[in-house]
């Protein structure tokens, strides 16, 4: 039996494999011991050359076979980590056109506005953003059987989508367009939900009296971007909960 680190490393280092190939195998080995937990760091590029004596070449394309294959994930700047499939199809959020359809309701929007601006600071904190840099502010109307119900604004750095601006997003959906045209591989979306109530500005889009309670949702959407996890969109709306009930599917796994 196999008892230590350096014991397990010296069996499959005498292995007829390639060596990221062994480096990979090993890796899947602690997660599935569960010496590597979900959202664990793994160690460092440099300390896994140092364990298993390889150049960091080797040592990358272990890690990016993991990637690609779902087990791992990389955040810009901290490493990698092991993927949570655990959690993974616990729930699903549903989109605002997809939330209207559940209800039998029939869905449309309104761009209000597409804008190129310098990201501020707190946008490049959220988003990981040099300053600078440009983002793309897309403030839209959503309807429910020609009811305007919640008015959203969106956040995306010009960098990931260049020429967005050239799409009419009154007839075509902005994640459709990120995921066939610009190859979008989302991951993940992290919202915080609360009650509240509006700017005058927001219920005159709204068409509805000052003061009714409104959802807000204050969201980071994240995507993989050269197989790092990165935040590609920010966004903020408000909701009208008398004609729709934010809608979230949970799942027993």
């Amino acid at each position: 039996m196999i008892k230590t680190k350096r014991e397990r490393i010296e069996v499959i280092m005498r292995e007829k494999l390639a060596k990221y190939e062994q480096i990979r195998q090993d890796i899947i080995h602690k997660i599935e011991s569960m010496e590597y937990r979900p959202n664990q760091v793994i160690p460092s590029e440099n300390e896994l050359c140092a364990s298993y004596g390889v150049s960091r070449i080797t040592v990358r394309k272990a890690i990016d076979e993991l990637v690609h294959e779902g087990l791992l994930y990389r955040i810009k700047g901290k490493g990698s980590f092991v993927r949570d499939h655990g959690s993974e199809g616990l729930s699903r959020i549903y989109s605002f056109t997809e939330a209207i359809l559940h209800q039998g309701k029939t869905p449309s929007k309104k761009l209000l506005s597409l804008k190129v601006e310098e990201a501020d600071a707190d946008i490049r904190r959220r988003m990981g953003l040099e300053e600078g840099e440009e983002v793309y502010v897309i403030k839209s109307i959503y309807y429910a059987d020609g009811r305007p119900y919640c008015i959203n604004t969106s956040i995306l750095p010009r960098k990931l989508f260049p020429k967005l601006e050239l799409f009419d997003f009154n007839h075509n959906s902005l994640y459709e367009v990120l995921k066939s045209f610009y190859q979008l591989s989302f991951t993940k979306a992290r919202q915080i939900l609360n009650a509240t109530v509006g700017s005058s500005e927001i219920y005159g889009y709204l068409e509805t009296e000052q003061n009714q309670p409104l959802l807000r949702i204050n969201a980071a959407s994240f995507c993989l971007y050269h197989d790092n996890e990165t935040v590609f969109e920010i966004y903020e709306s408000y909701i009208l909960t008398d004609i729709l009930s934010y809608y979230v599917e949970k799942y027993n796994t």
